[in-house]
């Protein structure tokens, strides 16, 4: 599996913690000269991580990229817009080239099947009101929101 959890009975916040000191190094957003909305912005994005078990490898972000489009309340246009304001293609051009590639092709043979498991929650991930569900296990909102984990 591609998580970056070692296990799912921990709660969303915890998760959320796990996740910060796993990629402490390699995250730039974790900045506190960042603008309050852009730290919104990636706490959520970084939510996104952690529950739909989603490394920062250029596969796991294109997974948060569907997962956010098709899976959460934020959808297409505003992803876009956030994204843009918040200079998260940054990421991109920092992964090693031939790591990207494949990560690349990966990610294309995954889309559908991320698509069609988006679909097929009960509802869409609260991109902005997650509040609630952060002292809540991680495997309890999978199963709430029927999230199935893309390996």
């Amino acid at each position: 599996m591609n998580s970056c959890l070692s296990t799912t009975d921990i709660t969303l916040r915890e998760g959320l913690e796990q996740f910060y000191a796993r990629y402490e190094n390699q995250l730039s957003h974790t900045d506190t000269a960042l603008p309050q909305e852009v730290h919104a912005f990636f706490k959520s994005h970084d939510l996104v991580h952690v529950l739909f078990g989603c490394d920062i490898s250029l596969f796991g972000e294109g997974q948060v990229k569907l997962w956010t489009i098709f899976g959460t309340t934020l959808g297409f246009w505003n992803h876009l817009k956030l994204y843009r304001k918040a200079n998260a293609f940054e990421l991109s051009r920092k992964l090693p080239f031939w790591k990207s590639i494949t990560d690349l092709f990966r990610l294309i043979g995954s889309v559908p099947v991320l698509i069609l498991r988006a679909r097929q929650m009960h509802r869409p991930w609260p991109w902005e009101e997650y509040e609630r569900y952060l002292d809540t296990s991680i495997a309890d909102l999978r199963k709430e929101f029927n999230i199935q984990v893309f390996p």
